[in-house]
């Protein structure tokens, strides 16, 4: 009489925990990635970045893609048992994902010009400026991603049981 081993559920159970991290790593990394590629940001559906205004200093370049700094500084910057936190170093990514009002001010020290041949003194002076940074995500919490994510999780599973 053949008896019918059960599988040892904790040992799939640990190697899949193991993997899925691994996997929402890469997985969420190539995500964020693509905001670049597709000049714009899914959640539950697609949002194109705002266009640049006129003149453009790199027409027909893609917008937040001028070194590709930003871009190649995605990285994972914590992780605890239960959370994976994905950001990046670069001290402007939040101005950019979020949309921000800078108004600063700014000085001017003294200085001399040239307008019409001849030369001028520019006396010393500050300068109010007011920027708004349009909402450009590249980073977040994503609903696609999350289903994208179960959905692995699940055929993972459902493989892991077939095996057995």
């Amino acid at each position: 009489m053949n008896t019918i081993q059960p599988p040892d559920f904790l040992a799939i159970a640990e190697s899949i925990k193991k993997e899925i991290r691994r996997y929402a790593k890469v997985y969420c990394l190539q995500w964020f990635d693509d905001s670049f590629q597709n000049q714009g940001f899914t959640d539950a559906s697609f949002q194109a970045w705002e266009k640049r205004k006129e003149p453009d200093r790199r027409s027909g370049g893609a917008i937040l893609i001028d070194t590709a700094f930003l871009r190649k500084s995605l990285q994972v910057l914590g992780e605890t048992q239960r959370n994976i936190e994905f950001g990046t170093h670069a001290p402007y990514a939040g101005l950019h994902n979020n949309g921000e009002r800078m108004r600063v001010i700014q000085n001017v020290r003294a200085h001399h010009r040239t307008r019409k041949g001849k030369r001028e003194q520019v006396k010393a002076h500050t300068r109010k400026m007011d920027t708004k940074y349009p909402k450009r995500q590249f980073i977040g919490a994503s609903k696609q991603m999350m289903d994208g994510l179960d959905t692995w999780l699940l055929k993972e599973v459902e493989k892991r049981f077939k095996q057995e």
